[in-house]
């Protein structure tokens, strides 16, 4: 009994250690920042009744102070608070430490979304918008980045 017991006090010792261990390595990992996204024109590219095809020209700033490579972006992008469209890109590339640059993101818009979120900006020479989803990494320890932009777009 005596030697069980010394036994189990050691398997709680290793365990603690084991659990220091890597609360201290998880901390000790810098942090990552989303890349911020700043949504620069709007273009038509076609559609039907239904869905319009748009081409978002999107900015992104890099804030991390090491460059990240990005192999695709999911986003949904709402006007005047209300759905307009959704996208996704597996154009990958790279982006520098606390570096930017602009591209392009084809979404689809159901059309009775965008003419109510239109509607909303009718009278005003700007609409907010809102752009959500996820940045997914390559070769990182983190695989995804969400992110959560507003501003403000001129028509």
């Amino acid at each position: 009994m005596n030697m069980m017991a010394m036994s189990m006090k050691h398997r709680a010792a290793v365990l603690a250690l084991w659990c220091t261990l890597a609360c201290g390595c998880a901390a000790m990992l810098p942090r990552l920042q989303a890349p911020q996204l700043t949504v620069t024109g709007i273009a038509f590219a076609g559609g039907s009744m239904q869905q319009q095809q748009l081409r978002l020209t999107l900015h992104v700033t890099n804030p991390n102070d090491r460059e990240i490579t990005i192999r695709g972006i999911e986003c949904t992008f709402e006007l005047e608070g209300q759905p307009f469209a959704q996208g996704a890109t597996d154009a990958q590339f790279t982006l520098p430490a606390s570096g930017e640059t602009d591209f392009a993101l084809n979404v689809t818009a159901d059309l009775s979304n965008a003419l109510a979120a239109l509607v909303g900006g009718f009278g005003h020479r700007t609409v907010d918008y809102r752009l959500y989803g996820q940045v997914h990494l390559r070769g990182q320890l983190v695989r995804n980045v969400p992110f959560d932009q507003k501003g403000r777009l001129r028509l």
